[in-house]
């Protein structure tokens, strides 16, 4: 007899356990989920900026972080600290959607930054030379969507047709990035 109740207290304890666990598990589902609901809002366009088109970001290890059109997107500068790099160019990110994107530089930094932003709204990134071409890359004129970077010591943005000319570092990259966004204009 004694042998039978073991069994049914036995039972009763793991059924208990059961319901705890599940229980628990459901609450930091629950949580989880209405968590990530506060903390992103997708619905905003760029997220925590005023009414100006200001955006304001995070800092994350090295990089300037902040959600635009419900992606979050990270770039090496924030901002405020390229409002000084002059951009003559009127692009935004219709101008790319669903488009290639040819990019003309060596610069795996301007590559990555440029693919990391504009990814989301073109169909594709290829590497490209603007004009003649020595490397293995096809080339392209200002007919097709093209960016050409070089290096140089004064940042400056400008556009001819389809091809936008970036001089500088990557503050300049982040000036066209922010103006193409809208957040800069």
């Amino acid at each position: 007899m004694r042998k039978i109740g073991s069994e049914k207290t036995a039972d009763e304890k793991r059924k208990r356990n059961t319901l705890v666990l599940s229980i628990f598990i459901l609450v930091i589902l629950v949580g989880g989920t209405v968590g990530y609901a506060f903390i992103s809002n997708p619905s905003s366009g760029i997220s925590s900026g005023d009414s100006t088109g200001n955006a304001n970001g995070y800092l994350l290890g090295n990089r300037w972080v902040m959600i635009v059109d419900g992606i979050e997107m990270s770039f090496a500068h924030p901002p405020e600290s390229v409002l000084d790099v002059p951009v003559e160019a009127t692009i935004s990110t219709t101008t790319y959607k669903g488009l290639s994107l040819y990019i003309d530089s060596d610069n795996n930094a301007i590559n990555s930054e440029i693919a990391s932003v504009l990814g989301y709204y073109v169909s594709r990134i290829q590497r490209a030379c603007y004009g003649p071409c020595e490397e293995d890359f096809p080339e392209k004129d200002c007919s097709e969507n093209i960016i050409i970077w070089e290096d140089s010591p004064e940042n400056k943005v400008y556009h001819e047709d389809n091809c936008v000319f970036i001089e500088g570092d990557l503050r300049a990259v982040d000036a066209f990035l922010y103006r193409t966004l809208g957040i800069n204009k």
